[in-house]
């Protein structure tokens, strides 16, 4: 009776042994920085020079170091962690060039957020610096909140807390603004 009381408890332990022994490998596993597939990109590109045309006509060019595409993710994005260099090429032909040390532009909404030494130089020869922006491609909308300067062909350098704007710069609505302006009499 000792003996057969004896072997059920070995048996309890090595069950709960073996047990402890697997949850404990899986957790461990979990633990050595394995990712989950939800955070891999589904492609990675890299020394990218891009060409968007309209019906036959180059409207803008991309250039960026890299590129991970989660277009995986139920809220689609590409995510540009060494920024960009994007050329925007209007009708005639007039380049404008915006930079930025990180971008993420995401699918469904057509929101790109450009951050990290933002520098707009238009074809005009406006020239606007900010730390964060945003560009609303469906409504060719560019806005910001982040404090901002320009400066203006004529001289004109403005600094404000943001703005609003269309992609050509021919509106734009600027809050709490300081600056030097030039006027003729």
């Amino acid at each position: 009776m000792q003996q057969k009381t004896y072997d059920i408890i070995k048996s309890i332990v090595t069950v709960c042994t073996v047990a402890m022994f697997f949850s404990c490998q899986v957790e461990k596993k979990s633990d050595q920085g394995y990712r989950d597939l939800d955070d891999v990109p589904i492609a990675e590109g890299y020394e990218l020079n891009l060409k968007y045309t309209d019906s036959g006509q180059l409207i803008a060019i991309l250039k960026t170091p890299s590129v991970l595409d989660y277009s995986n993710k139920s809220f689609a994005y590409f995510e540009f962690p060494k920024g960009i260099i994007l050329d925007i090429i209007d009708k005639e032909g007039k380049i404008s060039v915006v930079k930025a040390d990180y971008a993420i532009s995401y699918k469904e909404t057509g929101i790109i957020d450009m951050r990290g030494n933002v520098d707009i130089q238009t074809a005009d020869s406006t020239h606007l610096k900010a730390k964060q922006l945003y560009w609303d491609q469906s409504i060719n909308w560019v806005f910001t909140d982040q404090k901002y300067t320009s400066y203006l062909p004529d001289g004109t350098v403005n600094e404000a807390d943001g703005f609003d704007a269309n992609q050509d710069f021919t509106i734009l609505n600027s809050r709490i603004n300081d600056g030097v302006m030039f006027i003729e009499e």
